[in-house]
């Protein structure tokens, strides 16, 4: 049976980035259950998709020039508004001025979904995307029905700021790719080490940081918590998969000190994300205690534990609601060495036990039934309906 109409619109390129792979695939559950849904979005891939309910329309650019591409997508997605005039309105905050228009000309319901917001960058340019972010929930709080947070904590932060009340605040969170659902688990990761070049690596045992390798993120006190740690010891191994402003001094690091036990891999595309994730030993999801960060649903927490593997994570709220009391995490509260290595030995030997494929099992499947891209799905298509149905 069709559902309404819904239009989604945002001025992040999902089909450009790792992360728009799971949002996209929550837009294609939320399809399924027979929402007619229809996307507009900038790329640099003109890959407009169709299929079933769900379809994809791409405003192609060469470069993304912030402004110049705002302008296109609200000149395209204004057409599209006023020539299919859907039922509701999913959009990130930039798009607030085409939503305005909706409201005031078709009465539309809307939804802001926020599931990143401008975070570690700092000077001029930071202050005003975050000052633009502000403003967008701050003139948005009059008239958008709903606003999303991808935790609580988050929710009652921009409830605070833009002084919303807590009750327009829904929780979604980034939502887990499929790819992680679906992958087939090895149990002997050193065959999977060699399908990423990491043949010299068979028998170590890996801690994995996957992710921007940025000084606001704390990269370089992880780095140096973990020579400090384990320099004498080769048959531990930090791999770093990614790049970032802090890459080049941490290559400096490496050199000036002659460490052989931490490696720099370059970014692998998403699809191959899960082979990279097991061919770890353990993950790292340490961030620091500041307003940045305290607060997110890290999206490789979620990916670790999909996958059945422990973590070492900093103790921040957000970090506790999306793991909580998985056996499969050793929360730290410091970058203190012993802290440090204290966690480090426990998720070792953690993965020896023999009960660890049950804790395995119930990590991977909490995270599918919380974060799961058909879970929030339905969770969207509850709250489409409640919005939907309210104005009848």
């Amino acid at each position: 049976m069709s559902k309404a109409n819904i239009l989604v619109i945002t001025s992040d390129p999902w089909l450009d980035r790792l992360h728009g792979a799971s949002v996209l695939r929550m837009f294609r559950s939320l399809a399924d259950t027979g929402y007619k849904v229809r996307i507009i979005m900038p790329s640099t891939i003109n890959k407009s998709v169709k299929q079933n309910n769900l379809l994809i329309t791409t405003l192609e650019v060469k470069n993304y020039i912030p402004l110049f591409t705002l302008m296109k997508l609200y000149a395209s997605a204004f057409k599209i508004l006023l020539r299919e005039r859907p039922k509701l309105i999913i959009f990130d905050y930039s798009m607030l001025p085409i939503f305005f228009l909706a409201k005031t000309l078709l009465n539309n319901k809307g939804i802001m979904l926020i599931l990143s917001r401008p975070v570690g960058e700092s000077g001029f340019r930071g202050f005003i995307r975050f000052l633009n972010f502000k403003l967008s929930l701050i003139i948005g709080r009059c008239f958008v029905d709903l606003f999303t947070a991808i935790t609580p904590f988050e929710a009652y932060e921009f409830s605070r700021i833009a002084n919303i009340p807590l009750r327009k605040f829904v929780v979604i969170p980034s939502p887990l790719g499929d790819e992680f659902v679906k992958f087939s688990i090895s149990e002997n990761i050193n065959e999977i080490r060699p399908k990423l070049g990491l043949q010299s690596l068979i028998n170590k045992k890996i801690l994995l940081y996957h992710g921007s390798l940025d000084k606001e993120r704390g990269i370089m006190q992880i780095i140096k918590l973990f020579y400090e740690s384990f320099k004498e010891n080769s048959e531990i191994v930090l791999l770093l998969a990614g790049t970032g402003t802090a890459e080049n001094l941490i290559r400096e690091f490496i050199k000036q000190n002659r460490v052989n036990n931490i490696i720099i891999l370059p970014p692998v595309p998403f699809e191959q994300v899960p082979i990279l994730v097991s061919s770890c030993d353990v993950g790292l999801v340490i961030l620091p205690d500041h307003p940045w960060w305290r607060y997110q649903c890290p999206t490789k927490l979620v990916e670790y534990l999909a996958l059945g593997k422990p973590v070492i994570a900093s103790d921040l709220p957000g970090i506790r609601w999306v793991a909580g009391k998985c056996p499969l995490v050793m929360y730290i509260k410091s970058l203190k060495k012993k802290e440090f290595e204290e966690a480090v030995s426990k998720a070792l030997i953690l993965i020896r036990e023999p009960s660890f494929n049950l804790e395995k099992l119930y990590a991977q499947k909490y995270v599918q039934r919380r974060f799961g891209s058909s879970s929030i799905a339905l969770k969207l298509g509850y709250l489409i309906d409640s919005l939907i149905n309210k104005s009848r």
